[in-house]
C-alpha cells in the first residue's frame, strides 16, 4: 500500500506551476519547487517520480483550467456573433495582460520549449486545443444554424480554429510587451471581420 501524501498536493502544484510558468521547464529545479512549496525533495520524487512527472501533472491541470476559462467566457456571454467574438478576445487580452511580467501562456510556452522532446506534453496541448476549438465551434454553429451569419456547415471548424489562433497570437504578442492599444486593435479588427459575416 502506498503511503498517504503528507503535504498539500494542490499547494505543491500551485508553487510548481508558478515557477514553471515564470522560468520555463529547464530553468526550474525540483529544489526550487521544494523550497517554494515547503515540501521535501524526497516527497516530490515519491509522489511524481521525476521533474517531468511533476511537470506533466502541472501542465495537464493548467490545460484543463484554460479549457474551463474558454468555456466560461463563451457560455456567460449572450449577444450577437460579433459581440461574442469581441468579448472572447477582449477577455483573453485582460487575462494575458493581467500578469505584470507578461509571462504568456504556460501551455503555449511549454509546447514551444518541450513539444519536440516530450510527446506527452504535445499530446496534452493538442487535446486542450481541440477542446477549446470545439467550444468555439459550438457557438459559431449556433449563429450559423439560426441564420444570424452566413456560413456553411463545413466552415464552422475552420473558423473556430481561426479564432482560437487569433487568441493565441494575442497571448504570444502580449508576451513580447506589446501595448494594450495594439492588442485591442487586433480585437477590433477581428470583430469587424466577424460582423461582415452577418446575414443581410
Amino acid at each position: 500500500m502506498p503511503r498517504p501524501r503528507s503535504f498539500d498536493q494542490q499547494a505543491l502544484l500551485d508553487a510548481a506551476q508558478d515557477l514553471f510558468w515564470r522560468n520555463g521547464y529547464e530553468r526550474t529545479s525540483i529544489e526550487d519547487i521544494a523550497t517554494a512549496a515547503g515540501v521535501g525533495n524526497g516527497s516530490i520524487y515519491g509522489a511524481y517520480r521525476s521533474k517531468l512527472g511533476l511537470f506533466v501533472a502541472v501542465f495537464a491541470r493548467y490545460c484543463d483550467a484554460r479549457v474551463a476559462v474558454v468555456d466560461e467566457i463563451v457560455a456567460s456571454h449572450d449577444g450577437t456573433f460579433e459581440d461574442a467574438v469581441e468579448n472572447y478576445l477582449a477577455e483573453i487580452v485582460r487575462d494575458c495582460t493581467g500578469h505584470p511580467d507578461r509571462r504568456g501562456c504556460l501551455m503555449l510556452n511549454s509546447i514551444a520549449e518541450l513539444g519536440s522532446r516530450f510527446p506527452e506534453v504535445l499530446a496534452i496541448g493538442d487535446h486542450a486545443n481541440a477542446r477549446m476549438e470545439e467550444i468555439l465551434a459550438a457557438r459559431i454553429a449556433e449563429s450559423a444554424g439560426s441564420g444570424e451569419i452566413l456560413l456553411a456547415a463545413d466552415g464552422v471548424r475552420p473558423l473556430a480554429a481561426h479564432i482560437l489562433l487569433v487568441s493565441q497570437g494575442i497571448i504570444h504578442v502580449s508576451r513580447t510587451g506589446a501595448s494594450l492599444a495594439r492588442l485591442e486593435d487586433v480585437v477590433a479588427a477581428t470583430r469587424d471581420l466577424a460582423s461582415r459575416m452577418r446575414a443581410a
